[in-house]
């Protein structure tokens, strides 16, 4: 069988793209590893840092079907409803390929977990923050899901949190312990990691650095 040139281009810009972003993302990220989080989490060495994002996707279980269109637009990025009626995130449909790609900050969780709940109100304005330019999705960590779903129940947030039953998500991204956190960049290249709670202007900080406007507005969203 032959394969599509124009997909192994796509894949070869992918992993060049890799390759550039990723090494000034690690030199930017060693720059800051001697900073705190304002929100007192850690920012950790990860092996992922530099490299293409695990391709995370699964069911949805928050929001209610309501926040998607019967459609399946893509009312929340990177949802869509499937020919079986079920709502699904897919970290690639906001990607290098995708025809808006966005800032992605995956945030691991669990309905246990204190701190997750304290940096519950900075998740949400981080995602108000960039709505359009960015995207967070939330995956449980050691959780049941009829839990999760509560605490986002209890709590609110209009973004996508994907299950995982298995785990394999957070094997994927190395996940010791909740509350962890992962900066993904358009480029699909993980940027930066956290152990512990964050404030809202921990992954911009990483962005402004990335855009080269540290010092200046990090949010990079356009005026309308």
């Amino acid at each position: 069988m032959s394969s599509n040139p124009a997909a192994l281009r796509g894949r070869s810009w992918v992993r060049v793209a890799a390759v550039l972003v990723g090494l000034v993302a690690a030199g930017l990220i060693a720059l800051l590893a001697t900073r705190d989080s304002d929100g007192g989490g850690i920012r950790a060495a990860s092996p992922l840092i530099g490299e293409l994002v695990p391709p995370l996707r699964g069911e949805l279980i928050w929001p209610p079907d309501s926040f998607l269109d019967a459609g399946g637009a893509q009312a929340l990025p990177g949802a869509r409803i499937g020919p079986d009626d079920v709502a699904r995130f897919d970290i690639d449909a906001v990607g290098p390929l995708s025809s808006n790609p966005r800032w992605v900050l995956v945030n691991f969780f669990a309905s246990w977990c204190v701190p997750c709940e304290r940096e519950h109100p900075a998740l949400a304005t981080w995602a108000a923050r960039h709505s359009r330019d960015g995207v967070l999705v939330a995956v449980p960590f050691g959780d049941r899901t009829s839990d999760a779903i509560a605490f986002y129940e209890r709590l609110g947030g209009d973004w996508s949190v994907v299950d995982d039953p298995d785990s394999r998500w957070a094997v994927e991204f190395g996940v010791l312990r909740p509350p962890e956190s992962f900066l993904i960049t358009p480029d699909g290249i993980v940027a930066a990691r956290w152990q512990g709670q964050i404030s809202a202007d921990d992954p911009d900080e990483v962005i402004a650095l990335l855009l080269g406007t540290a010092g200046s507005d990090a949010e990079a969203q356009p005026d309308s």
